[in-house]
């Protein structure tokens, strides 16, 4: 599919996309409201990796993704200090012995880090033009990675990255989220 070929993002795409987010958004700050630190770093067993990493993959990827679509600052680097980070910042690929390590120092600072991003990133696709939406992403995803499959061959625009890197990934985390917490006692989030 060429460029030409694109339909135009228009105000019910965004919306509705909006609307997702919000929801997955909130999934996830309930998955977290009541979870204790001992929770967060409990690690279940070797290849059970502990809340923490699906906790800073999730948000610390949405927080670079918004990034680089809308050229905003970071915000994990205001917030990692108090946050206290423990093991790799973790993203797609991390290994499995690295990626078991990551523990979070301070889940209300976490808490109040992960709130931000959230708040940034509904704020960005809210008050972003439709054209700013349109544009094309200059990543061109391959193989099974899910803006791969959404798009299918035709070149990403912004709101192709924004749905798969805030809402389809959140919504991943969230299972896991969900099931992380029954290892460690609490009940769902549905």
């Amino acid at each position: 599919m060429s460029v030409e070929s694109l339909p135009a993002v228009t105000s019910s795409d965004r919306a509705s996309l909006l609307r997702r987010v919000r929801a997955a958004h909130r999934l996830f700050e309930l998955g977290v409201t009541d979870l204790t630190k001992e929770q967060v770093d409990h690690f279940e067993r070797k290849g059970v990796l502990p809340i923490a990493f699906s906790l800073a993959h999730m948000v610390i990827s949405e927080d670079r993704g918004m990034t680089r679509l809308f050229g905003v600052p970071l915000l994990w680097d205001a917030h990692a200090g108090k946050v206290r980070l423990d093991g790799p910042v973790p993203f797609r690929g991390t290994p499995m012995a690295e990626a078991e390590k990551v523990r979070i120092g301070d889940v209300d600072a976490w808490r109040a880090y992960q709130h931000e991003v959230f708040a940034r990133s509904e704020h960005l696709i809210a008050t972003a033009t439709l054209e700013k939406l349109g544009e094309i992403h200059p990543d061109r995803p391959t193989g099974t990675a899910f803006l791969a499959l959404l798009v299918d061959g035709a070149p990403p625009r912004v709101i192709d990255a924004c749905e798969a890197w805030v809402y389809q990934h959140a919504i991943r985390h969230v299972g896991e989220l969900e099931h992380a917490r029954a290892l460690v006692g609490l009940g769902g989030l549905a």
